[in-house]
Protein backbone atom coordinates (compact mmCIF):
# COMPACT_ATOMS: atom_id res chain seq x y z
CA UNK A 1 0.00 0.00 0.00
CA UNK A 2 1.67 3.42 -0.84
CA UNK A 3 0.80 6.04 1.75
CA UNK A 4 1.96 10.07 0.42
CA UNK A 5 5.29 10.10 2.50
CA UNK A 6 6.35 7.19 -0.34
CA UNK A 7 5.35 9.48 -2.61
CA UNK A 8 7.60 12.84 -0.95
CA UNK A 9 11.00 11.81 -2.61
CA UNK A 10 9.28 10.79 -6.04
CA UNK A 11 7.82 14.79 -6.21
CA UNK A 12 11.00 16.20 -4.75
CA UNK A 13 13.28 14.99 -7.83
CA UNK A 14 10.42 15.53 -9.96
CA UNK A 15 10.20 19.22 -9.21
CA UNK A 16 14.00 19.31 -8.96
CA UNK A 17 14.36 17.94 -12.64
CA UNK A 18 11.43 20.81 -13.64
CA UNK A 19 13.97 23.68 -11.93
CA UNK A 20 16.84 22.55 -13.78
CA UNK A 21 15.02 22.24 -17.44
CA UNK A 22 15.52 18.64 -17.74
CA UNK A 23 11.38 18.40 -17.99
CA UNK A 24 8.52 18.94 -20.80
CA UNK A 25 5.10 19.09 -19.30
CA UNK A 26 3.16 20.66 -21.99
CA UNK A 27 0.47 22.99 -20.42
CA UNK A 28 -2.88 20.70 -20.07
CA UNK A 29 -6.04 20.18 -22.49
CA UNK A 30 -9.15 21.16 -20.83
CA UNK A 31 -13.34 20.11 -21.93
CA UNK A 32 -15.01 21.76 -20.27
CA UNK A 33 -19.00 19.56 -20.48
CA UNK A 34 -21.63 21.76 -19.85
CA UNK A 35 -24.73 20.50 -18.32
CA UNK A 36 -27.65 19.80 -20.64
CA UNK A 37 -30.44 17.06 -20.95
CA UNK A 38 -27.34 14.37 -22.33
CA UNK A 39 -24.46 15.19 -20.00
CA UNK A 40 -22.52 17.26 -17.57
CA UNK A 41 -21.60 19.15 -15.63
CA UNK A 42 -18.04 18.25 -15.19
CA UNK A 43 -14.56 18.87 -16.85
CA UNK A 44 -11.90 16.77 -18.06
CA UNK A 45 -8.08 17.67 -17.97
CA UNK A 46 -5.56 15.90 -20.01
CA UNK A 47 -1.34 15.99 -18.64
CA UNK A 48 1.56 14.58 -19.31
CA UNK A 49 4.89 14.98 -18.64
CA UNK A 50 8.39 13.52 -19.59
CA UNK A 51 11.87 13.81 -17.55
CA UNK A 52 14.57 13.79 -19.76
CA UNK A 53 16.88 10.81 -20.04
CA UNK A 54 14.42 8.54 -17.91
CA UNK A 55 12.60 5.27 -19.62
CA UNK A 56 8.66 5.93 -19.56
CA UNK A 57 6.45 9.08 -19.57
CA UNK A 58 3.06 9.15 -18.27
CA UNK A 59 0.05 10.67 -19.21
CA UNK A 60 -2.81 11.23 -17.24
CA UNK A 61 -6.48 11.83 -17.85
CA UNK A 62 -8.63 13.30 -15.27
CA UNK A 63 -12.03 13.70 -15.31
CA UNK A 64 -13.20 16.24 -12.25
CA UNK A 65 -16.30 17.95 -10.61
CA UNK A 66 -19.15 15.72 -12.47
CA UNK A 67 -20.68 16.31 -9.04
CA UNK A 68 -24.10 14.96 -9.86
CA UNK A 69 -22.56 11.16 -9.39
CA UNK A 70 -22.96 11.94 -5.65
CA UNK A 71 -26.89 11.24 -6.59
CA UNK A 72 -25.96 8.18 -8.74
CA UNK A 73 -23.53 6.60 -5.42
CA UNK A 74 -20.28 7.37 -7.86
CA UNK A 75 -17.28 9.39 -7.29
CA UNK A 76 -17.23 12.98 -8.57
CA UNK A 77 -14.13 12.39 -10.50
CA UNK A 78 -11.95 9.78 -12.00
CA UNK A 79 -8.51 9.82 -13.65
CA UNK A 80 -6.80 6.92 -15.85
CA UNK A 81 -2.92 7.34 -15.80
CA UNK A 82 -1.25 5.59 -18.95
CA UNK A 83 2.82 4.96 -18.43
CA UNK A 84 4.51 4.90 -22.33
CA UNK A 85 7.73 3.22 -22.73
CA UNK A 86 10.00 6.65 -24.03
CA UNK A 87 11.60 4.18 -26.79
CA UNK A 88 9.43 2.78 -28.25
CA UNK A 89 6.03 4.80 -27.97
CA UNK A 90 4.13 1.49 -26.37
CA UNK A 91 1.42 1.86 -23.64
CA UNK A 92 3.13 -0.27 -20.69
CA UNK A 93 0.68 0.29 -18.39
CA UNK A 94 -3.08 1.66 -17.78
CA UNK A 95 -4.07 2.60 -14.09
CA UNK A 96 -7.40 3.76 -13.74
CA UNK A 97 -6.43 5.61 -10.12
CA UNK A 98 -9.80 7.70 -9.45
CA UNK A 99 -7.72 10.47 -7.86
CA UNK A 100 -6.17 8.17 -5.52
CA UNK A 101 -2.30 8.62 -6.74
CA UNK A 102 -3.33 12.96 -7.85
CA UNK A 103 -4.21 13.09 -4.05
CA UNK A 104 -0.85 11.23 -3.09
CA UNK A 105 0.65 13.60 -5.67
CA UNK A 106 -0.87 16.70 -3.86
CA UNK A 107 -0.12 15.72 -0.41
CA UNK A 108 3.68 15.08 -1.37
CA UNK A 109 3.88 18.43 -3.21
CA UNK A 110 2.47 20.20 -0.20
CA UNK A 111 5.28 18.43 1.51
CA UNK A 112 7.80 19.60 -0.53
CA UNK A 113 6.68 23.11 -0.40
CA UNK A 114 6.67 23.15 3.29
CA UNK A 115 9.89 21.56 3.71
CA UNK A 116 11.53 24.34 1.67
CA UNK A 117 9.59 27.07 2.03
CA UNK A 118 8.98 27.60 6.05
CA UNK A 119 10.88 27.13 9.22
CA UNK A 120 10.95 24.88 12.00
CA UNK A 121 9.53 27.87 13.99
CA UNK A 122 6.05 27.94 11.72
CA UNK A 123 4.31 25.37 13.39
CA UNK A 124 0.88 25.77 13.27
CA UNK A 125 -0.33 24.72 9.62
CA UNK A 126 -4.25 25.26 8.51
CA UNK A 127 -6.62 23.20 6.31
CA UNK A 128 -9.06 25.13 4.19
CA UNK A 129 -11.31 22.62 2.91
CA UNK A 130 -10.99 18.74 4.69
CA UNK A 131 -11.67 16.43 2.91
CA UNK A 132 -9.68 13.59 0.59
CA UNK A 133 -6.81 15.68 -0.17
CA UNK A 134 -6.50 17.84 3.07
CA UNK A 135 -5.96 14.44 4.64
CA UNK A 136 -2.94 13.82 2.57
CA UNK A 137 -1.99 16.97 3.23
CA UNK A 138 -1.89 16.68 6.98
CA UNK A 139 0.08 13.06 6.59
CA UNK A 140 2.25 14.79 4.37
CA UNK A 141 2.95 17.90 6.41
CA UNK A 142 3.31 15.38 9.25
CA UNK A 143 6.03 13.71 7.49
CA UNK A 144 7.79 16.99 7.49
CA UNK A 145 7.72 17.97 11.42
CA UNK A 146 5.57 17.86 14.03
CA UNK A 147 2.65 20.73 13.74
CA UNK A 148 -0.25 21.81 15.51
CA UNK A 149 -3.52 21.78 13.31
CA UNK A 150 -6.12 24.23 12.38
CA UNK A 151 -9.26 23.19 10.48
CA UNK A 152 -11.87 24.73 8.31
CA UNK A 153 -14.68 23.90 6.28
CA UNK A 154 -18.18 24.28 5.04
CA UNK A 155 -19.06 21.14 5.81
CA UNK A 156 -16.77 18.23 7.56
CA UNK A 157 -14.21 20.16 9.28
CA UNK A 158 -15.08 18.70 12.64
CA UNK A 159 -14.68 15.13 11.82
CA UNK A 160 -11.35 15.90 9.74
CA UNK A 161 -9.54 17.55 12.73
CA UNK A 162 -11.44 14.47 15.13
CA UNK A 163 -9.15 11.96 12.59
CA UNK A 164 -6.45 14.02 11.74
CA UNK A 165 -5.41 14.73 15.38
CA UNK A 166 -6.03 10.52 16.39
CA UNK A 167 -4.05 8.87 13.83
CA UNK A 168 -0.98 11.68 13.48
CA UNK A 169 -0.98 12.31 17.14
CA UNK A 170 -0.88 16.20 16.70
CA UNK A 171 -3.44 18.47 18.25
CA UNK A 172 -6.17 20.05 15.65
CA UNK A 173 -8.82 22.28 16.64
CA UNK A 174 -11.98 23.86 14.27
CA UNK A 175 -11.98 27.43 13.56
CA UNK A 176 -15.46 29.47 12.79
CA UNK A 177 -14.05 31.13 9.32
CA UNK A 178 -11.52 31.25 7.00
CA UNK A 179 -10.47 34.09 8.33
CA UNK A 180 -9.57 32.85 11.92
CA UNK A 181 -7.87 30.26 10.45
CA UNK A 182 -5.57 32.66 8.31
CA UNK A 183 -4.87 34.81 11.17
CA UNK A 184 -3.72 31.63 13.63
CA UNK A 185 -2.08 29.64 10.83
CA UNK A 186 2.18 30.16 9.95
CA UNK A 187 1.21 27.42 6.57
CA UNK A 188 -1.63 27.40 5.04
CA UNK A 189 -2.75 24.95 2.62
CA UNK A 190 -6.48 25.22 0.85
CA UNK A 191 -7.39 22.31 -0.95
CA UNK A 192 -11.40 23.20 -2.11
CA UNK A 193 -13.40 23.43 -5.08
CA UNK A 194 -15.51 25.98 -3.55
CA UNK A 195 -15.67 29.65 -4.73
CA UNK A 196 -16.83 30.75 -1.26
CA UNK A 197 -14.92 30.49 1.98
Amino acid sequence: NLSVSDAIDSVEEAFSALARGNVDVPMPMHIGIEETAAAGPGDCHIKGGYISSTPTFTVKLACVSFYKNIERGLPPGSGIFIVVNAVTGAPLGVFQENRFMTDLRTGAAGAVAMKHCTTVDQEVVGFIGCGAIARNMARAAAAVRPFKGVAYAFAGAEEFAKEMEAELGMPFEVTATAKELCQMSDIIFTQTPGAET
